[in-house]
């Protein structure tokens, strides 16, 4: 293994996609360089230790319901939303209905990871469902496929950063948390498109 590692490399070290990698990196969870022409390089010796040296967490104890998310970009995810062009086109009716499911996705997100594996079907099942409705609602706003993902790894960044700045669990724990809500908003992300693509205008 080379000692430096790109963003690729190093994400898939530790198991995890590079918007994870990135958001951890950024919470400061993870030392990472910026070579001269801005691109992250990660050190193996890091990545490697924080793999072999922290314990795992006790089941249960990585959650979302007492996180909150890092004001470290200093743009609130309102702001965020707000700001991007179609968003006026938007009326509030469909706005609540999609604040709605978002924290409903929250919720079954929070119960997912604290749920053995065994029963976290059920989950992943909630996960596609919200999905589903999510993408119709979606698809009623007019946006493009681009503008749609967009939105939801937004979402995604979010909850990423919540993970990377829990103290909860340690270096391990909080991989594992960090995998496991890519599996968990990686099923909600692809039934979202699935159903974008089912009701959007021809």
């Amino acid at each position: 293994m080379s000692e430096w590692l790109t963003l690729g490399e190093a994400a898939r070290l530790l198991g995890v996609d590079e918007t994870t990698l990135r958001g951890w990196a950024d919470a400061g969870k993870v030392r990472v360089y910026r070579t001269p022409g801005g691109h992250r390089r990660f050190n193996a010796s890091d990545l490697d230790g924080l793999l072999s040296s922290a314990q795992p967490s006790p089941a249960g104890e990585d959650t979302l319901r007492d996180s909150r998310l890092p004001s470290e970009r200093g743009e609130s995810p309102r702001e965020w939303m707000t700001s991007r062009p179609w968003f006026a086109g938007i009326d509030e009716e469909s706005r609540r209905r999609a604040r709605t499911q978002c924290g409903k996705l929250m919720e079954a997100l929070a119960t997912y990871l604290e749920t053995g594996d065994g029963a976290r079907r059920e989950q992943l099942s909630t996960a596609r469902v919200i999905g589903t409705d999510l993408g119709r609602e979606v698809a009623r706003w007019g946006l493009t496929p681009a503008q749609s993902t967009d939105v939801f790894l937004h979402f995604k960044r979010g909850v990423t950063e919540m993970l990377a700045a829990s103290r909860r669990g340690g270096g391990s724990g909080q991989i594992r948390s960090m995998r496991d809500a890519d599996a968990f908003l990686g099923e909600a992300l692809q039934a979202m498109m699935e159903a974008y693509e089912e009701t959007r205008p021809a």
